[in-house]
């Protein structure tokens, strides 16, 4: 999610028994909001405003979207926890309320007037190269929440570092406005250099793009760059890992969908620690 540099006004927008606090970022056609509930938690909160599609049936198949998805984000730790839905009755938004991403800084201890949220996308800006046992890790854990998606019949089609966010210290698939079921219509939707030529909507794809995730966040270099190597790879301390990392990328992203892994199972199968 990227910082707007505008905020819009927010008087036209009601969330029931949330405050808006102020805008955070921007995803997929909507804006993301910090808020607070009745009881004083923090929340972030997604609305989708009509006025942002040229057509009524993208709008509404976005929203139908976010419906198979709600009751699935609760089932797996990987998922953004999706809080409740709601509609204005003229039609002009909808939105969906979640939990609040870490700070950068101070955690869950959210500070409302600089809270930045902790995201991949940041974290890579500012670390440049996550250690690579992090890096198996992170590739396990979300290889896993996006097999739980895919065994639910649906597919994210926009992975990438802005829509990772940690939650606890904990890694979740995150703007999932994208989110549609397996095989709907294999689109263009996605980000430039995250998405493979054949599009998205298939496993494969989300896999693929979660190689381009993972290639980003080991190597220190933008997707642009792949599969080119770190320039001090020979300071790295354990080369045989590094090297079976390096593969499972270049699978992950072969441009030959057929090579690719076709499930996270085989994915996670091959980030699992050699025994």
């Amino acid at each position: 999610m990227a910082t707007p540099a505008e905020e819009p006004a927010s008087e036209s927008i009601q969330i029931p028994d949330h405050e808006l606090i102020r805008c955070v970022g921007k995803g997929s056609f909507g804006q993301v909001w910090l808020a607070r509930n009745v009881i004083g938690t923090y929340r972030a909160i997604k609305i989708i405003r009509r006025n942002n599609f040229e057509e009524a049936r993208p709008f509404e198949r976005e929203f139908i979207g976010i419906q198979k998805f709600e009751p699935v984000s609760r089932t797996h730790p990987g998922l953004v926890d999706i809080l409740q839905i709601g509609r204005q009755p003229q039609g002009d938004y909808y939105y969906y309320v979640m939990e609040v991403a870490d700070d950068m800084d101070s955690g869950q201890a959210i500070q409302p007037d600089r809270y930045t949220p902790k995201t991949l996308s940041r974290i890579n800006a500012a670390t440049r190269r996550l250690p690579l046992e992090e890096c198996f890790r992170l590739g396990l854990a979300l290889a896993d929440a996006l097999g739980h998606l895919h065994k639910h019949g649906l597919v994210h089609r926009d992975i990438k570092p802005s829509n990772i966010i940690v939650v606890g210290g904990v890694p979740k698939l995150a703007d999932i406005g994208l989110v549609t079921a397996i095989g709907d219509g294999t689109s263009v939707m996605g980000t430039l250099g995250f998405l493979p030529h054949e599009g998205a909507g298939h496993p494969s794809a989300d896999l693929y793009s979660l190689g381009k995730v993972l290639y980003v966040t080991s190597m220190g270099k933008d997707v642009g760059s792949f599969p080119e190597l770190p320039s001090n790879a020979e300071e790295l301390t354990d080369v045989p890992a590094f090297f079976r990392w390096n593969e499972v990328l270049l699978r992950a992203c072969d441009n030959n969908e057929q090579k690719r892994f076709q499930s996270a199972e085989e994915m996670q199968t091959a980030l699992a620690p050699s025994t």
